[in-house]
């Protein structure tokens, strides 16, 4: 219930950062469509991205939190702090140098990328990419450096600040974009200042927060033992790290030579698997590092079993329906969000054929974020790697192979296909830290939810004709009927679980009392 609790509470955070995200995609999708500019600020803003969260996530999760942890339980906050604020001063060093050397090297960096898509890239998409990327290459060392403070708050429990942050950058971009796309020769440049102004954002917002917790800046650069520990914990996760951002990488190279739109259909396409996964899977992937962490250092197996389990029922709780309902109403969802602008029914048509292969892998990788964090728990960052490895094999394989005969929507079946594969291996190797993990009522949960959602999909499949969801397009005519079968959709899903007294749905309507109650 602690868990749930502490879930439910980022969730409605990064639920509004994802809708905000989602609000950012239409922005984009209103200036720049599926064009020319739309791929190439997509792909300049990619390569930071990536690089963002090899460094900054990996080494939180792999390396900081776990070591951080043990540094307070050892010596209290002040150890806890000193070694915080000798790491916060290492990536100092490092990342001003990665991001000088991104921006010096942006063209180089942009032809490896055209190599990769195996096509011929127009020599006016390759000049704007980079300058764009000279744009943002600096984000990296914004939001890297956010994450340092965000793993500091993160280990006190403190998880709202960080997950605010995410909001603050698509406030910035949204922001920019409605003050001056409309005037700017180029908007493409607009979005990208605004991707500036965001990092800054990420990381001062969380200064005071962290100085509140008792956290103070010195200039030491003695990185000590502890510092060698978590780097030594966090170079095999940059591997891991790094085959996962590969496999993106050459996901939107591939889709890049496949023509104007392909890049930014994928891209809109993610932003709706993010959304769904923002809503709670990343929240509880977020609020259950600690807990395992600290369980997995007192011992505690059983304890560790039970919040595995525990987050496996609610990811599937909320991803089975959801993956269902997505699949049959992609390019529906897709009109009724974007189509506005320069965005016309044939974007609409190209995200939502992306859309139906992304949602196959929803569930695998709402459960993949689950399992990751077990194994950095126990200081196993090895295995994650070697699985991240065999993913990326399968991933880059149904890149080449499938692009050619199912376009862009080949690449997306491609990463789910991949994810599927990372998380079968995941949770079969899992066993070696944990023992056995099963138990009778995630047996039962799982059921329920599968029950459930036969029935979201056998009301959809009924009304979508009589609702006009066929024959309906953009926002005002798609509005009132996919309303109607969202509403339907849900009720039917809880009306199911309700019945089958899902276990899932009793605590979560036990939290949402509580807070009523309030």
């Amino acid at each position: 219930m602690r868990l749930l609790r502490s879930a439910a509470s980022m969730s409605v955070i990064t639920m509004g950062s994802r809708v905000l995200g989602l609000v950012r995609e239409q922005v984009r999708a209103h200036y720049l469509g599926t064009s020319l500019a739309s791929d190439a600020f997509g792909i300049a803003f990619q390569i930071p991205n990536l690089l963002r969260r090899l460094v900054a996530e990996g080494a939180m999760s792999a390396g900081f939190i776990p070591v951080l942890s043990d540094e307070r339980q050892a010596g209290g906050d002040a150890q806890a702090f000193d070694f915080a604020r000798r790491f916060l001063n290492l990536s100092l060093l490092a990342l001003t140098v990665i991001s000088t050397l991104g921006v010096l090297g942006a063209g180089a960096i942009v032809a490896l990328f055209g190599l990769l898509s195996g096509s011929e890239i127009s020599p006016e998409a390759h000049e704007l990419t980079t300058s764009l990327t000279r744009w943002m290459f600096p984000y990296i060392a914004l939001v890297s450096w956010a994450a340092v403070l965000q793993g500091i708050l993160n280990t006190y429990r403190v998880f709202w600040v960080s997950a605010f942050t995410s909001v603050l950058l698509n406030v910035a971009i949204i922001a920019a974009a409605a003050g001056f796309a409309g005037q700017a020769e180029q908007p493409a440049y607009v979005f990208a200042g605004g991707v500036l102004v965001g990092g800054l954002l990420q990381l001062g917002f969380q200064v005071p927060y962290v100085f509140k917790l008792g956290f103070r800046w010195r200039p030491d650069f003695n990185p000590g033992p502890a510092v060698k520990r978590a780097l030594w914990l966090l170079v095999p996760t940059l591997f891991g790290a790094g085959v996962y951002q590969i496999n993106v990488l050459v996901s939107q190279a591939v889709a890049w030579g496949l023509g104007d739109g392909a890049v930014s259909s994928l891209q809109y396409s993610s932003r709706l698997l993010e959304l769904t996964l923002g809503v709670f899977a990343v929240a509880l992937s977020t609020v259950v590092l600690p807990s395992l962490a600290a369980d997995a250092a007192a011992g505690a197996l059983d304890k560790v079993r039970a919040t595995v389990l525990y987050a496996v029922r609610l990811s599937c709780f909320v991803c089975f329906p959801v993956t269902a309902a997505l699949i049959l109403l992609s390019t529906e969802t897709a009109s009724l969000l974007f189509e506005r602008g320069a965005y016309s029914s044939t974007s609409s048509a190209m995200t939502g054929y992306a859309l139906v292969f992304h949602m196959v892998g929803l569930t695998h990788i709402a459960l993949g974020r689950v399992f990751v964090p077990v194994f950095y728990a126990f200081k196993d960052t090895r295995t994650p790697v070697a699985i991240a490895f065999v993913a990326m094999a399968v991933n880059l394989s149904l890149c080449f192979a499938l692009a050619p005969y199912l376009s862009h929507g080949g690449i997306a079946l491609a990463n789910s296909a991949s994810a599927l594969v990372q998380t079968m291996l995941l949770a079969a190797l899992l066993r070696r830290h944990t023992g056995p993990i099963q138990d009778d009522i995630t047996v039962r949960s799982l059921g329920a939810s599968l029950a459930g959602t036969a029935a979201v999909v056998a009301l959809i499949l009924a009304v979508r004709s009589p609702l006009g969801l066929d024959t309906s397009a953009g926002f005002r005519q798609l509005l009132l009927p996919y309303g109607v079968t969202f509403v339907a959709a849900v009720a039917a899903y809880l009306a199911v679980a309700l019945v089958l007294r899902h276990p899932e749905l009793h605590e979560v309507l036990s939290v949402v009392r509580r807070r009523l109650k309030r």
